[in-house]
């Protein structure tokens, strides 16, 4: 007889749904003392607004949104290389980026618990508003907003375990993926028993991601959260159906959310793409369209020790992509040349008053919304798509280039390998490589194929013993 052992990560987050952090609490105004002992204290506005909290702190810790997934990527892919391997730690990076991870990989376990605490959380909020557990003053005002961001946090957690946990979506089979995907849950765990959930097809996990952004999109539209400097908004939630229609092979609706975006009131390029990264606490910048806030009491970026140049980086990078870049190209300052040596600049830390700041991890921006339209409407064909198309190309290659921009004419033949070459500039280290190349059917780092079994991270042990209906990779 099988034993079942409870996955702590989730049943914790039921039994104490504790809100201890402090980027949400400087712009939400809650109280660190504040407790929720479990669901059935949901009586209150407050009550969910504090659960919501917890849920956006899970999606801040360097387990999920945080930035570990992004090294993870760039393990996986060819841009950066390990110029550190001190820092392949065993049981963890070592693992990851030799391709031989197992159900005992503690930063794998982290990934997976962390994420379906945060969907549990998020559970909680939508389990309380659509049952009616709340109804005082606040609530008519406040439920549209707090579920639409509860939706867009469930969605978020899914969408990144997919990618990490399951062979990717193959998006010359469009409708066709049932491959193996992850439990897509949609109810809170009140007991053990219900923490058995049966993996879904990676198809079906990506039609919920879908279904929970169009839903959280339509809530927050009606609360007028169009956007935000640090929350779920209807434009972030817009943003994140362009990149999982683009990365499911959606082209169509790809290329509308990125061009409601793009032509929206909200957002506009930075003039300098570097000032995206050195953003801290509530410091806003008009590309970012969401992003995991960090200050000095409440950081959780994991990346700065992985890329900055003042911490002996896990990472380096390659002549030949620093070489992709033009002299004039101003993001080629982004990287260091050092005699042989090209250190990555995207991360590092600033100092005010010789105190290093917390850096915020910009998880989505309008610079991909651009490149989203671009292939998408190439990809569609037809001259009113290549009008557009060449627009976003050129939005980017300007701001590039600054003063020194000529418009560039390229033949409409080349343009999409064009197009694609400068999401490889651009995005380069911002964990959209290894996604890209598979996307593309090209190979991973070491000739790897892109939909080899080897890099899918095996499904933790702790949920394999502890779920029944769990089936784990090979």
């Amino acid at each position: 007889m099988k034993t079942k052992t409870v996955n702590i990560s989730i049943l914790s987050a039921v039994l104490l749904l504790s809100v201890c952090f402090s980027s949400c609490e400087k712009l939400l105004e809650t109280d660190l003392n504040d407790r929720i002992p479990n669901d059935q204290a949901i009586t209150s506005t407050r009550d969910l607004q504090l659960v919501l909290n917890g849920a956006y702190d899970g999606l801040q810790s360097g387990s999920l949104l945080g930035g570990n997934p992004v090294i993870y990527a760039e393990l996986l892919a060819d841009d950066a290389i390990v110029g550190n391997e001190q820092k392949l730690n065993r049981f963890g990076k070592y693992e990851i980026y030799t391709m031989t991870t197992s159900p005992q990989i503690t930063e794998i376990a982290s990934f997976w618990s962390t994420a379906y605490s945060t969907i549990n959380r998020a559970n909680n909020v939508i389990y309380a508003i659509d049952n009616n557990l709340v109804d005082d003053s606040e609530y008519a005002a406040s439920k549209d907003r707090l579920k639409g961001e509860a939706l867009f946090i469930r969605a978020v957690a899914h969408f990144e375990l997919v990618r990490f946990f399951a062979k990717p979506y193959d998006v010359e089979n469009i409708g066709g993926n049932m491959q193996l995907g992850i439990p897509y849950r949609l109810l809170p765990s009140f007991t053990p028993d219900s923490l058995d959930a049966a993996r879904e097809s990676v198809e079906d996990v990506y039609a919920k991601v879908k279904a929970d952004l169009v839903n959280a999109k339509t809530l927050l539209e009606s609360a007028g959260a169009m956007t935000s400097n640090s929350t779920a908004s209807a434009m972030s939630a817009t943003a994140l159906l362009a990149r999982v229609c683009f990365f499911s092979g959606d082209y169509t609706n790809a290329a509308q959310y990125a061009d409601e975006v793009i032509e929206s009131p909200y957002y506009e390029l930075s003039d300098d793409v570097t000032e995206v990264f050195k953003l801290s606490g509530n410091e806003y910048n008009s590309e970012v369209i969401f992003q995991i806030v960090n200050i000095q009491t409440d950081n959780s970026n994991s990346m700065i020790d992985a890329y900055s140049r003042a911490k002996n980086p896990l990472f380096q990078t390659t002549a030949a992509l620093y070489n992709m870049y033009g002299a004039n190209d101003t993001r080629r300052s982004l990287l260091n040349k050092y005699f042989v040596l090209y250190y990555i600049k995207k991360y590092d830390e600033t100092l005010t008053d010789g105190v290093s700041q917390p850096l915020n991890r910009v998880y989505i921006r309008l610079a991909e919304m651009h490149l989203i339209r671009a292939e998408a409407n190439l990809l569609q064909g037809g001259p009113s798509n290549a009008v557009d198309a060449f627009d976003s190309y050129n939005a980017l290659r300007q701001r590039a280039f600054g003063s020194n921009y000529n418009p560039e004419t390229v033949a409409l033949n080349d343009l999409l390998d064009s197009v694609r070459n400068e999401r490889r500039r651009e995005l380069c280290f911002e964990g959209d490589r290894y996604h890209n190349l598979k996307r593309l059917h090209l190979p991973l780092r070491n000739s790897v194929s892109w939909n080899s079994e080897a890099p899918i991270f095996k499904i933790p042990a702790d949920e394999v013993s502890g779920n029944a209906l769990m089936v784990q990779n090979p």
